[in-house]
């Protein structure tokens, strides 16, 4: 074994003493191959500074610009929220006056009707309160829709001024050199090849450029998808306006039954007849309808915040 071994350091030595312009070359690839890598490694730096500065001027860019844009906002839903007084002022105005009339009315035949009258008294009390329940449920329902327009118009107004703060901001990103892809910095062979050490240097790159992107797409993402959020902001709001007077005129028609069977009950207290046990049974069934029906469309609500929230989820990027 010693013999081997004093063998194979004797070759090494002869080799050297034969061809020292091999091991010369060698040491010069070694200093070249190093101060390449002194080189990229001072360029990989660089860039991290340059991106952590870009995406802090980028911040206080945006969040000054929010700032400013925020302002102009807010004189929008002022103009609005007074918009929406008037409109709920003219819908009380007008309920007011259709329950006076309707008040009076209902008296006149609460206190009319004698013996043999009292079943088409009844059935006039019973169609009178529909109509004008349903009169002023369509009355509130109009009223309802002119509000929920002047909204819309408003929320576009809104939209409009955030896609142009948006399309602002995205300009300040591209400037600062957030929205482009940046290229690796690859070590090239020296000496005719790549050593383990820079194929991995190589690898590693193209991987953290890759990052780089994505880590940029993400700070741009409330501002790359604001007018998809924005547009799925005012379908859900159109949405909710149809969801919720679908309800309410399920619920309509079970309080108009309700309040049928509620003068009934006046009436009887006056001195009518009414049969209190298929009174009692109908509010009872119609108590139960109430609910059901109010079960039923907060369970609609709940599906739909649920299938938002996964919807902006995405947009997100989360």
């Amino acid at each position: 074994m010693n013999r081997l071994t004093h063998l194979s350091l004797a070759a090494l030595a002869l080799t050297l003493l034969v061809n020292p312009a091999a091991a010369d070359n060698d040491k010069e690839l070694r200093k070249q191959r190093q101060a390449a890598q002194k080189e990229r490694q001072t360029a990989k730096n660089e860039r991290s500074r340059q991106i952590n500065e870009a995406i802090k001027s980028f911040r206080e860019f945006s969040r000054q610009l929010k700032k400013d844009y925020q302002a102009r906002l807010r004189d929008l839903d002022t103009d609005f929220q007074l918009r929406r007084v008037e409109i709920d002022a003219e819908r009380n105005a007008a309920v007011a006056t259709a329950e006076a009339e309707y008040q009076q009315k209902l008296m006149n035949l609460l206190t009319t009707g004698g013996e043999g009258q009292e079943t088409e008294t009844l059935e006039k009390l019973q169609a009178d309160m529909k109509a004008h329940a349903d009169s002023v449920f369509e009355l509130r329902r109009r009223f309802a829709q002119k509000s929920h327009e002047a909204r819309i118009v408003n929320e576009k107004r809104k939209h409009a001024e955030l896609d142009e703060r948006d399309s602002a901001i995205l300009e300040e990103a591209a400037a600062l050199g957030l929205t482009k892809d940046y290229t690796p910095i690859l070590a090239s062979a020296i000496g005719g090849e790549l050593t383990k050490q820079e194929e991995s240097w190589n690898s590693r790159q193209k991987k953290e450029v890759d990052r780089i992107k994505q880590r940029n797409q993400r700070t741009l993402v409330e501002f790359t998808n604001g007018p998809k959020s924005r547009a799925l902001e005012l379908d859900n709001l159109q949405q909710d306006f149809e969801l919720e007077w679908q309800e309410k005129a399920e619920l309509q028609a079970v309080s108009t039954q309700t309040g049928f069977y509620n003068a009934l009950l006046v009436k009887a207290m006056q001195g009518g007849e009414i049969d209190q046990q298929e009174v009692t049974a109908r509010m009872t069934e119609l108590n139960k309808q109430n609910q059901l029906i109010r079960i039923e469309y907060n369970k609609k609500r709940q599906q739909n915040q649920i299938k938002r929230r996964e919807q902006q989820r995405k947009l997100q990027g989360r």
